[in-house]
Formats: structure tokens, C-alpha cells, sequence
């Protein structure tokens, strides 16, 4: 059976859950992960509740849509997944952006990952078959290979600490971040088993949006 998992809980993810959990049908194949606590300061821009803060953004999510949580950051090695989970991975920092990265190229899982900045969003599709070539996200993005900063296995800072001090996000970016995660979720994950070869090449895995513009990244390219 397929699992999904959402590696993030705060600005992408809060938004996330319920959709996909809506989309999935099945609240009980999918599971949170974040170890980052509510405070008053995500309420203008995450999908919780006053009534909220004190809890960890996982079980609080859960609560609510009858998944599974895991209330701690996301580790390799953490979870033995398998080659038919798929993992959303939706958190701010490449330390653990490249610990799901890790994870596809041992167990053969699936992901994709979203983030946004203040007012632009992306999300890409990862599968362990790409790994070194162009379409790797380390390839394109190689710092997530070697980003050690704002780790919250390490620092102990969520996704509300220094990295949103630095660059400020508003809830419309971090909404459309979840909508473009979702976009290729349905795309691969749903879509893309009934296509033939022929169609892969042109099939997009990579979406960028921001205010004026949209750009999309075909395997092809």
C-alpha cells in the first residue's frame, strides 16, 4: 500500500495536509512529521488555530484530518520507507531537503519537494533514477548538498525562526508552494502510470510561479 508522507508542517505544510488527505481519500495513509511547536506568530500566515499554540504542528494537523504524526524532524534512516511511499517534503532548510534526498536514493521512494520566498513558490519532483543527472535537485540546487545552516535537528529552531526572519513569506506564497506540490503529485503520481513512454519527456517536474511570471521545467529541457 502506498504511503504518503509529509515531511513539514508549518507554511506549506499546514495547507498541504488537507488537501492532499482530500485528494488521497485515505487520512490513514498519510503521516506528518515536524518537530516545530505552534506559537502566536504563525497564526497570520499557517492553517492552525489559538487554540493550537503549545502544540507540535504535526499532532495538532493530525487532530484535525484523522492522519497519522510524528512529532520530530525528519531524519535519514529515521523510517524505512518503501519503493511505492512518496514523500512531500515542504520545510525551509536543505539539511533536511537533503535528507529526503537521501532517503529516495536508498529506499527508491518518490518525492517532491515546495518552498516559496516572499512572494514566488516552486515545486519539484525527484525520483531515484535521476540521481547525478540534470534533473536531480542537487544538481540544479547544489547547495542542498552542503547547507548545513538553519538545520532544526541542530539548531533547534523550526520553520518560524531565523530562516523566516531573513525572508519574510506571506500566506499566498506559501499557499500557492502547496498548490504547485499538489499540481505534480497529481500529475506523477496519479497521472503519469497510465501515459505512455513517449509522453515523459514532456512532462514538466519542475514549476516555478512569482508575481509576473511562470516558468515550467520539462524532463525534455
Amino acid at each position: 500500500m502506498k504511503h504518503t508522507y509529509i515531511i513539514g508542517a508549518g507554511g506549506v505544510g499546514s495547507w498541504l495536509a488537507p488537501s492532499v488527505i482530500m485528494l488521497l481519500g485515505k487520512p490513514d495513509s498519510v503521516t506528518i512529521i515536524d518537530g516545530d511547536v505552534l506559537e502566536e506568530k504563525n497564526l497570520n500566515r499557517q492553517l492552525f488555530t489559538r487554540d493550537e499554540i503549545g502544540k507540535t504542528k504535526a499532532e495538532a494537523l493530525a487532530s484535525k484530518y484523522g492522519c497519522g504524526a510524528i512529532p520530530k524532524y525528519f531524519s535519514h534512516g529515521d523510517i524505512e520507507l518503501h519503493r511505492t511511499d512518496w514523500v512531500l517534503c515542504v520545510v525551509d532548510n536543505n539539511a533536511s531537503r537533503n535528507a529526503v534526498l537521501e532517503s529516495c536514493d536508498a529506499y527508491g521512494c518518490k518525492a517532491i519537494f515546495a518552498a516559496n520566498e516572499t512572494h514566488s513558490s516552486e515545486a519539484y519532483y525527484y525520483e531515484n533514477e535521476w540521481q547525478g543527472d540534470k534533473l536531480d535537485p542537487r544538481t540544479y540546487y547544489p547547495e542542498i548538498a552542503t547547507d548545513k545552516s538553519d538545520d532544526p535537528r541542530r539548531a533547534a529552531i523550526g520553520c518560524t525562526g531565523e530562516a523566516q526572519v531573513r525572508n519574510p513569506q506571506l500566506v499566498s506564497a506559501n499557499f500557492m508552494a502547496a498548490s504547485l506540490c499538489q499540481h505534480l503529485l497529481v500529475l506523477w503520481r496519479q497521472e503519469q502510470p497510465k501515459m505512455g513512454r513517449e509522453a515523459l519527456p514532456h512532462l514538466p517536474y519542475r514549476i516555478r510561479q512569482n508575481l509576473t511570471k511562470s516558468e515550467v521545467f520539462k524532463v525534455k529541457d
